[in-house]
């Protein structure tokens, strides 16, 4: 059985955002209320997953976006239908007012359902070993750079909000990793500096997830 549960978001989250923490029974067998819930295209695609866990993960987590999604709009959770910009990142199609976005790792995932904007969220799991330097050059900015990045969970924890901006802006996430700086400003939020005025104004925060994760929610209010 997977729990879900609505997490608490710093106070500076603008309304109409919400974000849930599912928790993954990845021994257990997949639902079969879940799979049948899914369509055709996604039962496959999670059944081409080569382990039992990601096929798990990937059941659950869009079952469970799909029962969220069906508090804000008219119809049944089976006759939701999604579709994807240019970039893959999927939407609702006939609701434009609403917008989505699902991260998972280890036996979490984070669903993320805005009223208000555009949103990204993403979750990672920091019990694990990086070659930080490395990968600071490919991925961070040389502003970003700048900041004390010196431990995994240090960089996981700074990975996860600029992802999260890239995910609400809704681009190619490896193609756009040096166009948008993401800086510490405060205990819980972000600054963000971009090259395009039309990514001015996004806002990103570190949410609260179980211990040995680390997690954040940006959204770019309409």
């Amino acid at each position: 059985m997977n729990d879900v549960q609505r997490l608490s978001l710093p106070e500076t989250v603008p309304p109409g955002i919400e974000v849930w923490l599912l928790k993954l029974n990845l021994q257990a067998p997949i639902s079969n209320s879940d799979f049948l819930l899914l369509n055709e295209c996604e039962r496959a695609h999670a059944l081409r997953f080569h382990t039992h866990a990601d096929q798990v993960r990937s059941t659950a987590t869009r079952a469970a976006l799909r029962r969220l999604l069906v508090t804000k709009v008219a119809m049944p959770p089976s006759k939701l239908n999604f579709l994807t910009n240019n970039f893959g990142k999927p939407y609702l199609q006939g609701a434009a007012d609403i917008d989505f976005n699902v991260s998972h790792a280890g036996e979490h995932a984070v669903i993320a359902i805005s009223t208000n904007g555009q949103i990204g969220v993403d979750i990672e799991d920091c019990d694990r070993q990086l070659d930080v330097r490395a990968l600071s050059e490919y991925v961070f900015t040389h502003i970003e750079r700048r900041c004390a990045i010196e431990t995994t969970e240090d960089f996981i924890k700074h990975w996860v909000a600029k992802e999260a901006v890239l995910k609400a802006i809704g681009v190619g996430i490896s193609e756009h990793l040096q166009f948008v700086s993401v800086l510490p400003d405060n205990k819980e939020g972000y600054r963000v500096t971009c090259n395009y005025p039309e990514w001015e104004g996004i806002k990103v925060w570190s949410i609260k997830v179980p211990d040995r994760y680390a997690a954040a929610l940006a959204v770019h209010a309409s």
